[in-house]
């Protein structure tokens, strides 16, 4: 695989090598769509919670046709163990997002002068004459 590089000096894939990659991803994803469409699962053989319980059914509550109290609260302790890690996962999210925002803020482009702090100009740390 060659690297060419680009006007800016950054490294760059040339056209081929990414077209014979999205050739096999192409044909990787294909192969697996396949694969699984081999798999027949049919939903409607699953064992289910009482699905005819009186006052239940599908599409009612969970612990409508369900006996076990226990087994209720667990359900119910996972969805909201669910819920607040989901909001947690956003929150990181977006500190972190914000977060390299500022660094890219921060960051220079390819060729730019680098400056110092006070805004002069970077010294290179050899004398002048």
């Amino acid at each position: 695989m060659s690297n060419a590089t680009a006007e800016n000096g950054a490294s760059s894939y040339s056209g081929t090598v990414i077209a014979v990659n999205a050739v096999i991803s192409v044909v990787v994803a294909l192969g697996l769509v396949w694969v699984v469409n081999g798999f027949n699962v049919f939903y409607e053989r699953l064992n289910r919670v009482s699905p005819t319980v009186e006052g239940g059914g599908i599409g009612s509550a969970f612990d409508a046709g369900n006996e076990m109290g226990l087994l209720v609260f667990m359900v119910e302790a996972i969805h909201a163990i669910d819920v607040i890690m989901g909001l947690f996962i956003l929150v990181l999210v977006f500190v972190h997002w914000g977060a390299f925002r500022r660094l890219a803020a921060r960051m220079r482009q390819p060729g730019e002068s680098r400056m110092v702090p006070d805004g002069g100009a970077d010294d290179d740390g050899g004398e002048t004459q």
